[in-house]
């Protein structure tokens, strides 16, 4: 059996997409089967993608108007000619149509669903709105969709995705390389990251600072240049920083009082269950993508897209103990039961019906 992993992915760190991948390859090649992959043509300079050269085919794909591109589907029946894959699955929507149309009459097809795409779809253009339609509502019935979010799941199907073609499956997390985040007389920051001011909620983190008192701790927000641009037009000074992002999260995670995640939209996020398993308390918006993290001791919710509420909880943070034993005991094993690696892995399995 041959299974072709397509993924719109080209960032500059592996992270726990290429883990869970990497990971779910050792469960296939167990059961004798092989993989294949093929990436955006953003990941061919990555230094995790020319690793993986070395030891797999591997095929990349135009990113410009994917959906749409002759050439797309030409390198797809290319690789379904050189290939003969059983199983195709394609994570972050962008080459969904493409692997689908091509792909010969038989082969399983898994549509992995990652992104907050709702927001996207309620502020694009019209021809944006038609093409998502098309694509859950038509092309997707050959799929069978795999979201990490109940949210997002509910979306498409009201988008004409076929409800009994479609499951929760949330990500699996590299729980190993998370170390205990106890810090000691290092300097001391709330924590966030920025990637997308909007959709993070950057500019909430700054406004909440701003409406802090002086003692409190300062924030520091991991972004690239839009973030720090952005934030060095506040004018807030030493109180909100930007860092770029750095090889090992846990030299983060070990300064930090409290993570930050006070995102407008998320798929599932990585970070949140990441910070909380470090053992950091975590300030959470309560969009519907995070309900999830409820169970969790060291989770507080605030109301989505409201600083003055976020500057209360820093508030409170500043005052409130570390959190105890027995409360990081418990967020921990339901983390390594729901979350980890061996249990996101069991469900593609399943889903694969291997």
């Amino acid at each position: 059996m041959k299974v072709l992993q397509v993924c719109a992915f080209g960032a500059p760190n592996p992270g726990n997409f290429i883990a869970s991948l990497t990971a779910l390859e050792r469960e296939l090649k167990a059961k004798g089967a092989e993989t294949v992959y093929a990436f955006a043509e953003t990941a061919r300079d990555k230094g995790w993608c020319r690793e993986l050269c070395r030891t797999h085919k591997v095929y990349f794909l135009p990113v410009a108007k994917a959906r749409i591109l002759p050439r797309t589907y030409a390198i797809f029946r290319r690789i379904y000619r050189e290939e003969q894959v059983d199983i195709v699955h394609s994570h972050f929507e962008l080459y969904d149509i493409p692997a689908t149309v091509t792909a010969p009459r038989g082969t399983k097809v898994f549509w992995h669903l990652h992104d907050a795409i709702k927001l996207g779809y309620e502020k694009g253009r019209l021809s944006r709105k038609l093409l998502t339609r098309l694509q859950y509502g038509f092309f997707g019935r050959r799929a069978r969709l795999l979201s990490v979010s109940e949210e997002h799941k509910a979306f498409v199907e009201q988008l004409g995705f076929p409800r009994e073609n479609s499951c929760y499956c949330p990500n699996g997390i590299r729980l190993e390389r998370i170390r205990d985040a106890a810090g000691g007389d290092e300097e001391r920051f709330f924590l966030m990251f920025g990637w997308e001011v909007e959709r993070k909620g950057v500019d909430l983190g700054v406004e909440a600072v701003r409406q802090c008192r002086e003692d409190v701790l300062p924030l520091l927000v991991v972004g690239e240049e839009r973030c720090k641009e952005y934030i060095e037009s506040c004018g807030m000074g030493q109180r909100v920083r930007c860092s770029p992002p750095v090889p090992d999260v846990n030299e983060l995670y070990r300064h930090a009082k409290a993570f930050l995640h006070i995102s407008r939209a998320e798929g599932q996020s990585y970070a949140l269950i990441e910070a909380v398993y470090a053992g950091l308390p975590v300030i959470c918006s309560d969009i519907p993508e995070d309900r999830f993290a409820e169970v969790f001791c060291n989770a507080h919710f605030v109301p989505n897209g409201d600083p003055e509420r976020i500057a209360r909880e820093m508030e409170a943070l500043m005052d409130r103990p570390a959190p105890t034993e027995e409360e990081l005991t418990h967020d921990r094993k339901i983390i390594r039961e729901r979350y980890s690696l061996e249990a996101w892995c069991g469900r593609i399995m399943r889903e694969y019906g291997v």
